[in-house]
């Protein structure tokens, strides 16, 4: 490596910002609250995965400073930062999209199981899908149909093209990358139309189909950006995720704004899932990244967002448990888990913009000059944007 990174666990500043809430964890980037400012980015070795599936103490500390304990699966088609091994993971994810379709399938077709047991581990792909259409048979059938429709669309077969792409990349690394950046471009194209035409509403079947595209739309646009980065070409690269990332915030900014959207203005805001009725099922750090691509709520003083989260709660005991039932609890914990997903995803496509910045002032011909090896420990290393 030209430039040293350093283990997050061996910087005692850092960690101590996280946890006193002066720095925070946006995407693969650490940030100060109050400025915005980026300290550090996140940077991670091939093995990190495969060793945060096995979790041990210093991991799991680790995952609970950096606000990882509750992110959306979906948000997971990105690796935390960039990796110099990222592809094989990608390819890895966009498998599972197809996989958690086939097994959506089968549960709309058995029949939902009841969920209130589950409602702790909301960690496969697309499950708050279930929490929508859980009590309304007709619209169980009609999430059926548009996944066996979804089989037969371009928008899976343009992942599959990608996900081959991915895997033949995986298994000759040093083969030319033209035929892979081609498809990663196509697929980037077409799925980021798809997502952008897609208009918000609280649908299961239009949500499915957002989803989908908006998921495959962040990992083609990643795997485009990092070759581009790999192959030093570096200003295509901080050119492409310009035009990406703002698009992709303002698609997850509308969807934000519909969701959000209630008839009772105390609930029209992404602090009420702070309130005390789903504190066992959203936590505290998952609504701040809703916050994030709210318009309504995003940059809001610490006073206001006290205000609204007691506006809020105020308005929950005004309501009689008829009124705000299971049914619309289940609706709201699939909401926020939708939301998480598009906030993560944006946060982290926005964080790869930011480390191309990064490569483009620091001249670096190839970003596996400032990472981590192929050989390094398995953990979370920090990377200084003033280096």
């Amino acid at each position: 490596m030209l430039i040293d990174t350093t283990f997050l666990v061996d910087d005692p500043v850092i960690i101590q910002g996280l946890i006193d809430g002066s720095l925070k964890r946006f995407g693969g980037v650490i940030r100060e609250t109050d400025t915005g400012q980026i300290v550090r980015h996140l940077v991670e070795p091939p093995g990190l995965i495969k060793t945060l599936s096995k979790f041990n103490k210093v991991e799991e500390n680790l995952a609970s400073v950096l606000k990882l304990t509750q992110i959306s699966a979906g948000a997971t088609v990105l690796n935390l930062g960039v990796s110099v091994a990222g592809f094989i993971y990608m390819g890895f994810k966009l498998h599972q999209i197809q996989a958690s379709l086939d097994t959506l399938h089968k549960l709309v077709e058995a029949g939902f199981d009841r969920i209130e047991n589950r409602l702790n581990q909301m960690s496969n792909q697309l499950v708050y899908l279930c929490l929508l259409v859980e009590y309304n048979t007709e619209e169980q059938k009609r999430l059926g149909n548009a996944i066996a429709e979804l089989h037969q669309t371009i928008i899976l077969k343009e992942i599959a093209a990608l996900q081959a792409e991915l895997l033949n990349r995986n298994r000759f690394p040093d083969s030319p990358v033209q035929d892979t950046l081609k498809v990663a471009s196509k697929v980037r194209m077409i799925l980021s139309n798809q997502a952008v035409q897609t208009l918000p509403e609280l649908d299961a079947e239009t949500i499915l189909k957002a989803d989908i595209a908006v998921q495959g739309w962040a990992v083609a646009t990643a795997v485009e950006a990092n070759l581009l980065l790999e192959t030093g070409l570096i200003n295509d690269a901080e050119q492409l995720l310009t035009l990406e990332a703002p698009r992709f915030k303002q698609v997850a900014i509308q969807w934000a704004d519909k969701l959000l959207v209630d008839e009772r203005s105390q609930f029209s805001t992404a602090y009420r899932f702070g309130a005390s009725r789903f504190h066992p099922h959203i936590s505290r750090e998952r609504v701040e990244r809703i916050a994030q691509i709210s318009s309504v709520d995003c940059g809001l003083s610490a006073n206001k967002i006290k205000e609204r989260q007691q506006e809020a709660e105020v308005e929950f005991e005004m309501f009689h448990a008829s009124q705000l039932d299971q049914k619309w609890t289940y609706q709201q914990i699939a909401i926020a888990e939708y939301l998480d997903t598009l906030s993560e995803l944006s946060a982290r496509l926005e964080s790869l913009q930011a480390f191309s910045k990064l490569c483009q002032r620091l001249g670096v011909k190839n970003i596996r000059d400032i990472l981590p090896s192929q050989n390094s420990e398995p953990s979370f290393y920090l990377l200084n944007p003033e280096l």
